[in-house]
């Protein structure tokens, strides 16, 4: 009786095997079916003029802003000045106006910061209104090159998603970047080119930057989310 156990528990254990080898294999296959594809959206964005454009408004905006806030803060700067320099001429009751004054612009302008600059602020809202249009038109060109070449997937290398390793037979942002502009000709992009050296490939120029009011961040572009329905 206990031959047999033995017996059936060792015919268990090699169907358990069995069936994981199975498993795994048809894993792997279903794995090396899907077609997988890449593309760089920073490298898409920098060779699309209305990019260029886009940031261009924004940029502007935002130095309309900093300078609006850097009107406050020397005003701030005179109020203070001025205190310090009369303060031992004032009554109790001047003393308490003045500094109240100068409180209330303190909160004008960490108000003015955050209504502009803050996470839901006026520059956040006027970037996703302004490139929102772009991120839609390379999503559009990504899905069109997707079908035609049945991909599966398409991963975007300027995300935060890790890339160690990338074989460029695989990426797809050339013809991403023609779908999007059909008239640019070749070697007209900002691009690398394969293969090339240091003296022949083209400097990329990058997006513009503008500078928010001291103490803050530099105010860059937002990084595009790709989709997939």
């Amino acid at each position: 009786m206990a031959s047999i156990w033995h017996g059936f528990s060792l015919s268990r254990q090699k169907m358990k095997k069995i069936f994981t080898l199975s498993f795994v294999l048809l894993l792997s296959l279903q794995i090396q079916a899907q077609r997988f594809g890449y593309v760089d959206t920073e490298y898409i964005l920098a060779n699309l003029p209305e990019y260029a454009q886009a940031n261009e408004r924004v940029n502007s905006q935002a130095e309309n802003w900093a300078r609006e806030i850097t009107v406050h803060e020397a005003e701030l700067e005179r109020l203070e000045l001025n205190l310090q320099t009369e303060r031992v001429l004032l009554t109790k009751e001047q003393l308490a106006q003045r500094e109240e004054v100068i409180t209330e612009k303190r909160t004008l302008i960490k108000d003015l910061q955050n209504q502009r600059y803050g996470p839901n602020g006026d520059l956040i809202n006027i970037r996703r209104t302004i490139v929102k249009p772009i991120q839609d038109q390379i999503w559009n060109a990504v899905k069109r090159v997707a079908e035609r070449r049945n991909y599966n997937f398409v991963f975007d290398k300027g995300s935060d998603l890790s890339m160690l390793y990338t074989d460029p037979k695989f990426d797809i942002s050339e013809e991403v970047l023609r779908t999007l502009r059909p008239d640019m000709r070749e070697g007209q992009s900002t691009r690398p080119r394969p293969g090339a050296t240091p003296a022949q490939t083209p400097r990329t120029q990058s997006a513009p930057r503008t500078t928010a009011p001291k103490g803050d961040s530099p105010i860059v572009a937002p990084k595009l989310e790709m989709r997939r329905e």
